[in-house]
């Protein structure tokens, strides 16, 4: 076992695409030179975001701004930059959607706020007919790209829950010699958390990184998700045949 436990995740970075770039295609762009959403929110830890928004978490966790009550129920995820709203069924989101909803403001003013905070230059002047052709084409791309980016998700979300479960079953094992540490199930976790929050644009972003990096093995993923799903709708379709016979 001489290969180390972040090899054999197969780092599911680059991470810091995580914040949908989306908010790059609004009327206030962010443009070369500045950072995009993704920068401006690693800059920021989500409890520090809390503070400075008047809210002061204890041991993780805060009472929702957004209504009237003293149960602290909404957590807080500083490695993952979330937060769940275990009230509201359990209904979050990262740092963006987390000083909209405070904020009661659209999630390009929340970037704005966030930038302020984070001391980030951002320039919000209108787009130009170029950038605008240019942000139509990559919004095309984006959607010819989207189906497959999302068969990927799965495979890695489920490859990576997979590996959560080997490693955590090493931590009890007494014959094992190479044991993962708290620190790399905490990195896994956080890793997996964002695969799930990926916004359109950011999930985009990561696939195709990972099918530049690693071609065959993104292809494969992506057809085995297919064949699954197939098989999931013919034993849905199946099933209800069966029912209404």
């Amino acid at each position: 076992m001489g290969e180390t436990h972040s090899n054999r995740a197969g780092g599911l970075g680059p991470q810091g695409q995580a914040e949908s770039a989306a908010c790059a295609c609004d009327s206030a762009a962010v443009r070369a030179g500045v950072h995009v959403a993704a920068d401006i929110v690693s800059h920021l830890r989500i409890s520090d975001v809390c503070r400075a928004l008047g809210i002061e978490p204890q041991r993780g966790r805060i009472s929702a701004p957004w209504r009237e009550t003293r149960d602290r129920n909404v957590s807080l995820n500083d490695s993952a930059g979330l937060y769940c709203d275990h009230v509201d069924g359990d209904r979050g989101g990262g740092i963006l959607d987390f000083v909209s909803r405070v904020r009661s403001c659209s999630r390009r003013d929340a970037l704005r706020w966030c930038a302020d905070l984070a001391g980030v230059p951002i320039d919000d002047t209108p787009l130009s007919a170029a950038d605008r052709a240019h942000w139509a084409q990559e919004k095309r791309a984006i959607e010819r790209d989207l189906p497959a980016a999302r068969y990927w998700r799965r495979a890695a979300v489920a490859l990576t829950e997979e590996l959560l479960c080997v490693l955590k079953s090493q931590i009890f094992d007494p014959l094992e010699k190479d044991p993962p540490t708290i620190v790399e199930l905490k990195d896994l976790t956080a890793m997996l958390a964002s695969l799930q929050r990926f916004g359109d644009s950011a999930l985009v972003a990561e696939y195709r990184a990972w099918r530049d990096r690693e071609p065959g093995l993104t292809a494969g993923m992506v057809y085995v998700m297919r064949l699954r799903e197939r098989a999931e709708v013919r034993a849905v379709l199946r099933y209800l045949n069966e029912a209404t016979a």
